[in-house]
């Protein structure tokens, strides 16, 4: 039988080399911290330049028929007229309100009604007797001004205005 002997030589040796490698570990977890600081520190956001063209694009305002609540009612036999004319008065530029049958219960035969009170008189026949030619303005007993267009069978198809383009300015 034979006894290995040991002087410490050997432990000293294993000591050293398990501290190397952990020096070693942490100056490559060191190394690539820096790195991605470095790399963090160079990508941020630069300040902008004064002088550059700023890209804000223009406000418009809102059409003057936005100024007044359109209610949009069905006095026809036609099943969803008022949501599809309303849709399109919308698409106008139109602040529509109630979308519905006609609050009276009428079944107009012709082509329909525009019902406001005193304050919406200019609105109804500026901006909605154009939109349904040929529909009698009535004048009712309302305080405010919102307008009421009444579908009957014979009014025409309201068409939607599809979006304009927006035009951006130059540089941007």
């Amino acid at each position: 039988m034979s006894y290995v002997r040991d002087n410490g030589l050997a432990r000293a040796r294993k000591r050293r080399q398990r501290r190397s490698i952990a020096i070693v570990i942490v100056a490559a977890v060191l190394v690539t911290v820096g790195f991605v600081y470095a790399i963090a520190y160079m990508n941020r956001s630069k300040p902008v330049d004064p002088t550059a063209a700023s890209c804000v694009l223009p406000t418009s305002q809102a059409p003057a028929q936005a100024s007044f609540v359109l209610n949009v009612y069905n006095a026809s036999t036609d099943t969803g007229r008022a949501k599809t004319s309303g849709a399109a008065m919308k698409s106008q530029g139109f602040n529509v309100g109630v979308i519905s049958n006609d609050p009276y219960k009428l079944s107009l035969k012709g082509i329909g009604q525009i019902r406001f009170g005193p304050k919406g008189k200019s609105n109804a026949e500026e901006f909605v007797s154009k939109m349904l030619p040929g529909a009698e303005l009535m004048q009712d007993g309302r305080t405010d001004d919102s307008v009421d267009l009444v579908l009957g069978n014979q009014a025409p198809t309201i068409p939607s205005q599809a979006a304009s383009p927006v035009s951006l300015p130059p540089g941007c």
